[in-house]
């Protein structure tokens, strides 16, 4: 006798992950098929202590999702003298302080790490022993005074990160108890008992974990409360992942391409009586083009008018191959000439005589615009056309780390002007103080003024230059010792982290909101002029950079590998939106970094195929929550049940939970926990794939698993497993309504008499489909929305619009096409398949049965069932071999009784029929490809059987099929033919026969009927679900 049967005594035993001590209903046996030991050479110690344990329940959406299931409730006895393994005491810990050992992480721990470095000296215990942290138990072997040598996930417990977090008040704490029973992993397991105490073998009734606290009842009794796995998709995807970090603050990592110039123009205005450098050629002296005196034109004497120049400067295209004379060489033009007039003087010299109060010249005539001495003496006055514009450019580093914000002011110190002579002068100098003011200083005692210009966007300085061109300004260029060039593009110059004004902020490139300028004046030399900003980021980064630079390690690779990319979260506070925004970056590795010799942070390297368009510059601000970057996890085209597995699996990636574990963020899962092959035959069967970022900032998954499962039509349960006793997360498709699928068989006789088999109606109708797909991350909504209707169902229900909604976030109509008849084609066989479903009443079965005949049924379970109480669609009572689906159970386990509804849709459902490829042959045998139209986890071959009749199927020549072969024996991927087959070429299929002559099982699967709607002679047509 074992457990699945109706008589007998069933038998439990508790097992909580990572704690030693089991708990059973009746005195623990000799030996069971349990695990003996926890951990190596660590053994469990087994007390009986189970009083009572409840009901399991469960219920599904027949339109598909994961399954709802109750908490099973576990009561242990309290034995106030039981010692240390007595219920009381190990339940009714109250958190840390409760540990009689405690023991702090002082660095934080990856889940590969295997040795902890600690605060408190654990030689003094014996080992191995187990140490608790999280909800991760750990066996440690060995102890030093500041570390733990340790194996990791001890007792079936999740590998976890342990991070140091909030600048260090969050510490990660070793315990020798286990304090905090929430959230841990449990497995509740049962047994038939035979008279001699000894049991048969476990199986898993809940594989899940402890929902809440354990309760307290009346000082002598302690409940917990159990949850299956599947309930661990309703929490949100919050673990923020293998580990977290924040920007380094104090510096910057500047990659010599993006965001690495400091950039700013510098001006020469006319003085505040709006004069400019002018001078009145002295005719009653001689005049020459190249020699000749002034007199100041201006009301008062100038003995500096010409400080702001240097007559070594390039002088233009006859000269020196320039464009045009640098803004500081003083070439002298005549006042009666247009503003951009070629003419003009050419000093070499501007030399203040007081003698005459004037100024001696000495010109280059050789420039073939140089003004002849005739010229010179009949001008009017000769002058310098203010204003005058010179832009700088600066780099603040190439692959290096520098600190932020002082690289301004020591670029600014060591390139930036220091005087008004040479290519690197200028007309003033600045710096940034540390109250975050620009302050600006002439360099010259000219009565001109100098200003300052800064922007934060190229955009915003086209308008800048066109208020400089109605001033009579060319448009302004950068001078070096070989040429020139103009203003640079967005993506080289520094601009984010600098805010002008409260409304000039720049996130992005592409946005243009908040272009602003800025501009100060300051008149003479041993004067600041004042610019204060509206704010200055303490770290950053910038839009189009190649590299976030961190304060810790991700632990990312360390060089990158082609084709392998990891996806970095970062939350950060948007200055625009005021509220705290995700992104996700593309990212290839990690390279530590070093300031004065020492490492002081990471460099988070960007992938080169990042689409810089979809993130924004972000940045730690005063008063404002610092961004905080972490692993994340995205996927791309992937197929849905592949999707699905690496949500489950993943918890900080490595493929440490099975080959899913790719993410950092996840529900943590064992791939021992989970039915991977039922997953990946979804994606075998899925049109469509999944592109979608998992942040860990709360995602709903259930929103997404439900969505996509209804999409698939299909739902998660926690099915047991007969042949290994093992209770895992699996998924179920539905419409496979046939006696082959089915379970369990459940006759006349079968139910418990009391009460009878009852049948009903479920209504819970749809006639409205909603598609919600195309999300924009950025706008936090989705941008595409289809609606289907079923006009039918509406008019039979008076008009009644009842909807679902599926949310597709990762689902982009890229793979479908945008237009109108895209999306109708492709949404048109999901809700077909819906509405046939749920646009009409269901029949439903219900009925009573005992718990061990229903030890291996969960929801989602199919079962042929026989009662002359039940109804199927047709007026007359009574149902024989009908086969419906569980959809509600409710399964006694220390009393007797199941609970079941069933429902069916009366359609007998069909799949598509067999078929196999021949890979070779010889005279009465063929070897098949072991899964040419299976899935990877099914052979082809299964489908066929000894004493099936089949035809082979030439490649392209279906005409000449061999028709009537029987096989005599199957082998391996081998078939055998009762007699020659007659086959010459390989190639083709291997199909059943026509179907009066098929076997029954491949009767039971697809045929094209006649136009008559029957099969064969006389079968009615089947119809494809």
């Amino acid at each position: 006798m074992t457990v699945d049967s109706d008589h007998g005594r069933r038998v439990f035993a508790l097992q909580i992950a990572g704690l030693k001590y089991r708990y059973h209903s009746a005195s623990p046996p000799a030996s069971t098929s349990l695990d003996s030991t926890i951990a190596t050479g660590i053994s469990y110690v087994d007390a009986q202590a189970i009083t009572a344990v409840g009901s399991v329940s469960a219920s599904i959406d027949p339109s598909g999702g994961v399954a709802d299931y109750g908490a099973v409730s576990v009561t242990l006895g309290i034995n106030r003298r039981g010692g240390v393994s007595d219920a009381g005491r190990v339940f009714g810990r109250c958190g840390a302080r409760s540990a009689s050992t405690r023991a702090k992480l002082t660095v934080s721990a990856s889940r590969t790490d295997n040795t902890f470095f600690i605060s408190t000296d654990l030689r003094s215990f014996s080992f191995p022993r187990l140490f608790h942290i999280g909800a991760e138990t750990v066996r440690a072997s060995s102890a030093t005074s500041t570390t733990l040598t340790v194996t990791r996930g001890a007792g079936n417990t999740p590998t976890q990160v342990h991070t140091i977090d909030l600048e260090g008040s969050i510490v990660p704490e070793l315990t020798q108890e286990i304090t905090t029973f929430r959230g841990r992993r449990a497995r509740l397991y049962a047994a038939h008992q035979y008279a001699d105490g000894s049991t048969s073998t476990y199986i898993e009734v809940v594989n899940g974990f402890i929902e809440s606290s354990p309760t307290i009842e009346e000082g002598d009794e302690i409940t917990l409360s159990l949850m299956p796995l599947t309930a661990l998709i309703d929490t949100d995807l919050s673990d923020k992942g293998i580990a977290q970090t924040r920007l380094l603050d104090g510096f910057h990592y500047y990659d010599g391409r993006h965001g690495s110039i400091l950039e700013y123009a510098l001006s020469l205005l006319k003085d505040l009586d709006d004069n400019e450098p002018t001078i009145v050629p002295d005719t009653s002296a001689a005049i020459t083009a190249s020699t000749f005196q002034t007199t100041i034109a201006l009301g008062r004497n100038h003995n500096n008018m010409f400080d702001d120049f240097d007559t070594s400067l390039p002088e233009g295209p006859d000269v020196d191959n320039f464009p045009r004379e640098h803004p500081r060489f003083p070439k002298l033009r005549r006042s009666e000439d247009v503003v951009f007039s070629d003419a003009g003087v050419y000093p070499n010299s501007i030399t203040y005589d007081g003698a005459i109060n004037g100024y001696q010249v000495r010109a280059n005539a050789s420039v073939t615009s140089a003004l002849n001495a005739a010229e010179i003496t009949a001008s009017e006055s000769l002058k310098i056309r203010l204003p005058l514009v010179e832009i700088k450019q600066h780099e603040l580093g190439d692959a290096e780390v520098k600190r932020w914000p002082d690289v301004i002011n020591d670029t600014l110190a060591s390139a930036g002007p220091s005087s008004t002579a040479g290519i690197s002068g200028g007309f003033a100098r600045w710096r940034l103080d540390a109250d975050k003011t620009v302050r600006v200083e002439k360099l010259s005692n000219s009565p001109f003024r100098a200003r300052l210009t800064l922007w934060n966007n190229s955009g915003i300085y086209r308008n800048i230059q066109r208020f400089l061109e109605q001033e009579g300004v060319r448009a302004p260029l950068r001078w070096g010792g070989f040429g020139t060039s103009g203003r640079l593009d967005d993506l080289s110059r520094i601009s984010y982290p600098i805010i002008l004004y409260s409304d000039a902020i720049t996130q992005s490139f592409q946005d243009e909101r908040g272009w602003k300028f800025s501009e100060t004046t300051v008149g003479s030399s041993g004067v600041t002029g004042a610019l204060e900003l509206f704010d200055l980021a303490n770290a950053y980064y910038q839009q189009y950079e190649s590299g976030i630079l961190v304060a810790e390690s991700l632990g990312l690779p360390t060089t990158a590998t082609a084709g392998v990319f990891h996806f970095i979260n970062v939350d950060y506070y948007d200055l625009i939106l005021n509220e705290i925004r995700t992104q996700v970056f593309k990212c290839t590795h990690q390279s530590a970094v070093s300031f004065g010799g020492s490492t002081v942070g990471y460099v988070i390297h960007i992938a080169d195929d990042h689409d810089h368009s979809e993130t924004k510059s972000f940045g730690d601000w005063p008063d404002k929550e610092r961004a905080l970057i972490y692993r994340g996890g995205r996927v791309e085209g992937e197929r849905v049940g592949t999707v699905l597995l690496q949500l489950l699996q993943s918890g900080g990636g490595g493929s440490i939970n099975g080959a899913y574990d790719l993410f950092s963020v996840g529900l943590d899962i064992s791939s021992s926990d989970i039915d991977e092959a039922s997953f990946l035959a979804a994606d075998a069967a899925a049109t469509f794939t999944l592109t979608e970022n998992y942040t860990g900032a709360a995602a709903d998954l259930r929103e997404t698993f439900d969505s996509v499962l209804r999409l698939l039509g299909a739902v998660i349960v926690m099915k047991r497993d007969p042949s290994t006793g093992r209770s895992k997360i699996t998924l179920v498709p539905f419409g496979n309504e046939r006696a082959s699928a089915s379970s369990l068989t459940i006759a006349a006789g079968d139910w418990i008499a009391e009460p009878v088999p009852r049948w009903g109606i479920h209504e819970d109708i749809v006639t409205q489909i909603q598609y919600l797909f195309d999300y924009d991350p950025r706008e936090d909504k989705y941008a595409s929305e289809v609606i289907f209707n079923n006009h039918e169902a509406i008019n039979r229900y008076g008009g009644e619009r009842s909807k679902i909604t599926l949310t597709l976030s990762g689902l982009n109509s890229r793979q479908f096409g945008r237009g109108a008849g895209d999306n109708y084609a492709y949404f048109l066989p999901t809700s077909a398949r819906i509405f046939n479903l749920l646009s009409n009443p269901l029949r439903t079965w219900s009925g009573e049965i005992g718990t061990g005949r229903s030890i291996f049924i969960d929801v989602g379970s199919y079962m042929t069932v026989s009662s002359p109480h039940l109804r199927g669609y047709s007026d007359d009572y009574g149902v024989t071999g009908g086969v419906g689906m569980v959809r509600a159970i409710r399964q006694n386990l220390m009393s007797e009784g199941c609970e079941i509804e069933l429902i069916t849709t009366g359609i007998t459902a069909v799949n598509w029929n067999s078929a196999a490829r021949v890979s070779s042959f010889t005279t009465t045998k063929v070897v098949l490809d072991a899964d040419k139209y299976s899935g990877s986890n099914v052979a082809d071959i299964d489908f066929f059987a000894v004493g099936d009749v089949v035809d082979y199927l030439p490649a392209g020549n279906h005409d000449a099929a061999i028709t009537g072969l029987t096989i005599s024996n199957i082998g391996g991927n081998v078939i055998t033919f009762s007699s020659a087959h007659g086959i010459s070429a390989a190639g083709g299929t291997i199909e059943p026969t026509t179907f009066a002559s098929a076997s029954t099982s491949h009767k039971s699967d697809a045929y094209l009927s006649n136009s008559s709607d029957i099969l064969g002679s006389s079968t009615d047509a089947q119809e494809f679900n």
